[in-house]
């Protein structure tokens, strides 16, 4: 497959896993939960599908399916900005928001880090 068709499958992975990622904002915000509930249900969930994917060995196997799946859905459902604009709104919310912040990043990046882990030890596990 061509650049152009593997940037397509980018685009409408991206679009859909985009359109995920706001619909899991809304509903974070109709729950009356806080903001980084979602982002960081998000980051999770799109760290442990990629750990799957990587375990599997997609990108190596299927170079339009990984760009749609991988690159494109996980990236669009995934956040760095969000998850750093929410970062700067919580250090200025006190000790209480900084509190929450250490907190946050703990989740965020050992739990991403141990998801990522898990999703490719149990795709591995089932795929070999």
């Amino acid at each position: 497959m061509n650049g152009l068709g593997l940037a397509c499958f980018v685009g409408l992975g991206g679009a859909a896993g985009t359109l995920l990622r706001y619909g899991i904002g809304r509903w974070t915000a109709a729950r009356d939960k806080p903001a980084y509930y979602g982002t960081l249900t998000v980051n999770l969930v799109g760290s442990l599908a990629m750990g799957a994917l990587i375990g599997i060995g997609l990108e190596q196997r299927d170079a339009a399916m990984y760009a749609f799946a991988g690159i494109g859905v996980l990236g669009g459902l995934t956040t760095y900005s969000t998850l750093n604009v929410q970062k700067a709104t919580l250090i200025r919310g006190g000790s209480a928001g900084r509190r929450t912040l250490v907190y946050y990043l703990i989740a965020t990046y050992a739990g991403g880090l141990a998801m990522t882990a898990a999703g490719y030890g149990l795709a591995y596990l089932f795929h070999h």
